[in-house]
């Protein structure tokens, strides 16, 4: 069915919709101005809170020397009491023969021999070196006797062939009315042969010195060699034993399910048996990596048993680990594990058992006397450390040295004096703050853009 454009009706605007549209005008516009207000609003509040004004200074803060020391908080458990392992020593026979035993349970004191090896072999080897010793003297010796021997044979016969080629060169007969033709070559010829030997024992004297210097040499290098093997001899037979290098409990550490006896072999480097110190405890402790900056061995650590809450036991960190691990699978946060030996336990040892749970604190930092001021009262650029002290109505820079630290805080170990009063922020550096524009976007939304700014500078010469 079809309509023309002359049979259809407009319908009025009924009273009800005339109402609700004005009314919907009027609360847009009244939101539009509330909203404008409130920024104007909030503009003033912060403008005073960050105005500079004669009436708002720069905070600042006495200074006063205080004793500080910086802490950082770990967990961890005891793992039993501290023990020294005692190993069999490098030696370059290899293998050594255990021929004596401490018994089990011994206690010992330092220097104690506590095993002894076998030391036939380094003996037989010390005693073949010194007869190498003995028959390279020997040598030498003879070497020396046939060298003068050689030595005064050669000069006897330079001198006889010196003497042969004067003689011949004196009666030399040259006369042919006198001798005969043939006497006068031979008497040459002899003269000659007397002349090229005194040149063959010179050349032979030379050879001779090289020999017996060549000789000299090799005897020294097979002494030398000898001398190197008798006191590396002796150094191993000095190493033959092991001794305990302090106060306690000797227990044999077990292999294959079997203690060591005489007659068994062991290679350089394996433990043997361990020295437990029953007045020390040895406990493991876990330090989260953003804690562990300055972490590192002999750092004093307080701790806390949880089985023993109201006593405080002191330790000393003997190790860290060089890499941080997490410890539980795919957790987020990495901790350095520490050995820490505890020296106080006391008549308490008795009642601690390995497996405890503990708390602990590393004592990173102590210092005696400081100041501690919050850390926006330093500027730092660089290497450089500068504060600002103030001195009547005006701010003073001043370098000072700072020590380590925690968050928010900051140590002055010189620079400074007590008494003065320090900004707690630089007086001349520019502050800013942003505020959301609620034109644009919802408040504090990422993203939004045309962020209020304020800028505002501190300090009454700025």
């Amino acid at each position: 069915m079809t309509y023309h454009p002359s049979e259809v009706e407009s319908k009025p605007i009924s009273l009800r919709t005339i109402i609700f549209r004005a009314a919907l005008v009027l609360l847009l516009a009244g939101g539009g101005f509330a909203a404008t207000m409130y920024r104007q609003t909030l503009w003033t509040r912060v403008s005073k809170v960050l105005a500079a004004a004669d009436d708002d200074p720069i905070p600042v803060e006495r200074l006063e020397k205080v004793s500080f020391q910086l802490e950082v908080p770990a967990i961890g458990e005891i793992i039993g009491l501290e023990s020294l392992p005692l190993a069999t020593p490098n030696t370059r026979s290899g293998g050594l023969k255990i021929a004596w035993l401490i018994p089990e349970g011994s206690f010992v004191n330092p220097g104690d021999t506590v095993v002894r090896f076998d030391s036939t072999d380094a003996q037989l080897t010390l005693e073949k070196q010194k007869n190498t010793l003995e028959a390279n003297q020997e040598r030498t010796k003879v070497t020396t006797g046939n060298q003068l021997t050689n030595d005064k044979v050669l000069v006897i016969d330079r001198t006889d062939a010196e003497k042969e080629y004067e003689y011949a060169m004196t009666v030399l007969p040259q006369d042919e009315t006198i001798f005969s033709k043939w006497d006068i070559i031979e008497a040459k010829i002899n003269a000659g042969f007397a002349k090229e030997r005194i040149t063959v024992l010179t050349n032979k004297g030379r050879i001779q010195k090289r020999i017996a210097r060549s000789d000299q040499q090799i005897l020294a290098i097979e002494k030398n060699r000898a001398q190197q093997e008798v006191s590396i001899t002796k150094q191993v037979l000095n190493s033959l034993e092991i001794k305990s290098p302090k106060d306690g409990l000797l227990l044999y550490r077990r292999k294959w399910m079997k203690d060591p006896q005489i007659g068994d072999e062991s290679w350089q480097g394996e433990i043997l048996a361990e020295v437990v110190d029953l007045t020390a405890l040895q406990a493991r402790i876990y330090v989260l990596e953003r804690d562990a900056g300055s972490l590192s061995k002999d750092k004093d650590v307080v701790v806390k048993l949880d089985a023993i809450p109201e006593k405080e036991f002191h330790g000393i960190v003997k190790s860290v680990a060089t890499l941080a691990q997490p410890l539980e699978r795919n957790s987020p946060l990495k901790y350095f594990n520490c050995d820490v030996v505890i020296k106080d336990a006391g008549q308490d040892i008795k009642r601690i058992k390995p497996g405890m749970s503990l708390k602990a604190q590393v004592i990173l930092e102590k210092y005696d006397t400081c100041f501690v001021v919050p850390a926006s009262a330093i500027t730092s650029k660089g290497a450089d450390n500068t504060v600002y002290i103030k001195n009547a109505d005006r701010f003073v820079p001043r370098p000072v040295k700072v020590g380590a630290g925690v968050h928010g805080q900051a140590i002055l170990l010189s620079g400074v004096q007590e008494d003065e009063w320090i900004a707690m922020r630089n007086p001349f550096e520019t502050r800013k703050a942003y505020l959301p524009d609620f034109s644009k976007g919802s408040a504090g939304a990422p993203g939004a853009g045309g962020g209020m700014r304020i800028m505002m500078r501190g300090g009454p010469d700025h």
